[in-house]
């Protein structure tokens, strides 16, 4: 599976002219302002997974683009103490794009308080780091380079061609997940051209689609926008469905709707008659509860009124006078 370049040139070409328009704007805002500001602006691919990851890696993950994005920017390197050492074998393997390099101690001991570490991480637009001290560096930069996602991505200053790792890292980007399912690789700037941008997305885009767990199984969505755009789709999965050829689909298909209707007439045949029985109208109710009233009248004896005890012996002592 792959992305479709036309719809990716498209979404990049509406959003350069969308730039062009908003850069116009601010063009005539600034007349008026003494303070210039850059005007070139991230362009980030926003990456939607379909479930959230296992566990949260603060490590970024290299991936390797076509035009790079740190070629000449300020980057600063943080290794192991001393940093005289790293300095020499940086000049001795001719390694060229560093403009900065910290020992471990210098940077625990110098920016300690919160405004020197903001600081910090302003002054720099990449920071990498021997993999060797990745594991202190969280407590030392503070989350101001986690809230600007500035991880420090790892170098390996062990190997032997170690002007190539550099250059490889200075021409990457980096995918830093955290524990939702969106994610923001920044993969250009609005001073690329668009066939820049078209390059860049789709090799970036293939090399995260490799990082990310079961890989495009995973990914729900993907949108291209800058700081301040929308998102524009530029990939979205379809449902999940039954897996295997046309012809696998279609017969399972078949028999499933057969399934459901044999259960919807097995259903529709069941005798009502025990319903029918506890069912019974207001008529019905008063008829019986008037039978059983009537029986239990029937049943029951009359009483004896007081009346009857003396005109039965009247009627003993007229015979015995008719008999006499």
């Amino acid at each position: 599976m792959s992305l479709d370049e036309q719809q990716v040139s498209k979404a990049v070409r509406a959003l350069m002219a969308y730039e062009k328009k908003s850069q116009a704007i601010q063009s005539e805002e600034q007349k008026t302002n003494l303070i210039e500001e850059d005007a070139s602006k991230s362009v980030l691919v926003i990456v939607a997974t379909k479930k959230m990851p296992d566990r949260l890696r603060l490590k970024p993950q290299r991936i390797l683009l076509k035009h790079p994005l740190y070629a000449e920017s300020d980057v600063c390197l943080i290794t192991k103490d001393p940093q005289r050492t790293y300095k020499d074998l940086l000049q001795s393997k001719a390694v060229t794009g560093i403009s900065k390099v910290m020992g471990i101690s210098k940077l625990r001991a110098k920016f300690k308080p919160y405004e020197a570490k903001r600081q910090l991480c302003a002054s720099y637009d990449l920071f990498l780091a021997d993999e060797r001290v990745i594991p202190l560096l969280p407590s030392l930069i503070g989350k101001t380079f986690f809230a600007k996602k500035k991880h420090p991505a790892p170098v390996d200053l062990t190997k032997n061609d170690l002007a190539g790792e550099i250059q490889s890292a200075l021409h990457s980007t980096y995918l830093i997940t955290n524990n939702g399912v969106c994610n923001a690789v920044k993969i250009g700037t609005t001073r690329f051209d668009e066939e820049q941008l078209i390059e860049n997305v789709m090799q970036a885009v293939s090399e995260i689609a490799k990082k990310i767990p079961k890989k495009w199984n995973n990914i729900l969505s993907i949108h291209l926008k800058t700081t301040d755009s929308i998102a524009l789709p530029i990939f979205n999965s379809l449902p999940d469905g039954p897996v295997g050829d046309g012809e696998e689909v279609e017969e399972g298909i078949k028999k499933e709707a057969v399934t459901r209707t044999a259960n919807e007439e097995a259903a529709n045949s069941t005798p009502k008659k025990a319903a029918v029985k506890t069912k019974m109208s207001p008529k019905s109710k008063t008829a019986e509860q008037t039978g059983t009233i009537n029986e239990v009248k029937k049943v029951t004896p009359k009483k004896s009124t007081p009346q009857s005890a003396p005109n039965s012996a009247a009627r003993k002592g007229k015979a015995k006078a008719e008999s006499t």
